[in-house]
């Protein structure tokens, strides 16, 4: 039996992302595709990926980066840059950012198909991370150790949005922004202070890490340490 898999294509060309979306549609196989950065955080919330098809070209923030804070907090993601740089240098800094492959354009979509056939053969034997480990679906975060922590819907929320941020760190206004706009959570400035100062002390009771989470003065929150999201 073909392995199911979830397929984010990260495309800023529509006709294009269109025309590989279709393409990589099978039974078994569930292919999405968006336009930015920031589309692909939203769409990783709404539903996992098990492989993203990354250009690096794209409006915001580039492939490479993206690249990079996926592998931190998405450590079993395959990732798939498919790009038109294709100098030697530039393939050496795909594959340094966390690249499983690194395929140029214009790509045959049969070698596009096989190479995430094999991601996919890869993921149903990988073996689980170490570190700590979100649990979004059940709403706790996993410690080393066996020590859990029970979070609310918006505690989830903040903790995945730093998780998936580039270099793991939020301006605290858009973070209200997001929590309250998009999730009707929180509505104030001093209500996302509350909501924080709460998950530390949280965190601190039931896994010993208070600072996993630090607010920047004048700034907003960051953390310490990479959580990867389990899908």
């Amino acid at each position: 039996m073909a392995t199911e898999l979830a397929i984010i294509v990260v495309e800023d060309h529509d006709l294009l992302r269109e025309e590989l979306v279709e393409h990589l549609r099978r039974p078994g196989w569930d292919v999405r595709g968006v336009g930015s950065g920031e589309e692909l955080d939203i769409a990783l919330r709404t539903s996992p990926a098990d492989v993203v098809v990354l250009d690096l070209n794209l409006p915001g923030e580039d492939g490479l980066s993206i690249a990079t804070r996926l592998r931190a907090a998405l450590p079993r993601v395959g990732i798939v840059m498919l790009t038109g740089r294709t100098r030697p240098s530039e393939r050496a800094d795909g594959y340094a950012t966390g690249a499983d492959v690194y395929l140029t354009k214009p790509t045959n979509v049969r070698e596009l198909e096989a190479v995430i056939t094999t991601l996919g053969q890869r993921l149903v034997v990988q073996p689980a991370a170490d570190g700590f480990v979100l649990d979004g679906r059940r709403m706790r975060l996993l410690a080393p150790g066996g020590k859990v922590a029970e979070l609310t819907l918006s505690e989830t929320e903040i903790l995945t949005q730093l998780a998936l941020a580039p270099e793991r760190q939020l301006d605290a206004e858009f973070l209200l922004r997001k929590l309250s706009q998009e999730y009707n959570m929180v509505k104030t400035r001093d209500a996302l202070t509350v909501l924080v100062s709460r998950l530390r002390h949280k965190l601190a009771q039931h896994i010993g890490e208070e600072d996993l989470v630090k607010a920047i003065r004048g700034y907003g929150y960051k953390l310490n340490t990479p959580i990867r999201i389990q899908s």
